[in-house]
């Protein structure tokens, strides 16, 4: 991701990064092709603005309920014009983008140690980040643009 970019040209150029905390983390193990090598983050946090819409960790993804646009096959448009977006709801959903990247099977019931997992996960992020969803404000949120 982008957000690994800096901490991975620092790391080679042998320069410091900021002192204050940052999202991304060294990843030339990965750019490199080193034997074994792993992605450092743990987990990715989707956000729509300040709301937790999503988590992922590895192969699995996990959906919180929350509302989004889609144009989909039902609602193409024709003669070069684009379909009408449709207002969509999405309940909480895990999937395993190993085998289904479209995100079509739900398999939260059959991997409710999984969803434990990644709720976790996320309960972690909202209270560094906040949640909208959760009316949460995080201890890590700072002014735009603001350092201290």
């Amino acid at each position: 991701m982008t957000i690994d970019i800096l901490p991975t040209l620092a790391k080679l150029g042998g320069a410091e990064l900021p002192k204050r905390p940052i999202d991304g983390l060294d990843i030339w193990p990965l750019i490199s092709s080193q034997p074994n090598a792993k992605s450092p983050h743990e987990a990715f946090y989707f956000y729509w603005g300040q709301h937790l819409q999503a988590v992922r960790s590895g192969k699995w993804k996990l959906h919180f309920p929350h509302d989004y646009i889609s144009t989909t096959q039902d609602n193409v448009g024709g003669d070069s014009r684009p379909g009408k977006p449709a207002q969509k709801k999405i309940e909480l959903a895990l999937f395993d983008l190993e085998t289904d990247r479209a995100e079509t099977t739900n398999v939260a019931d059959q991997h409710a140690d999984v969803v434990v997992r990644l709720t976790a996960l996320a309960d972690k992020a909202r209270t560094d980040l906040g949640d909208s969803a959760t009316k949460q404000t995080g201890s890590g949120v700072r002014k735009a643009g603001m350092i201290e």
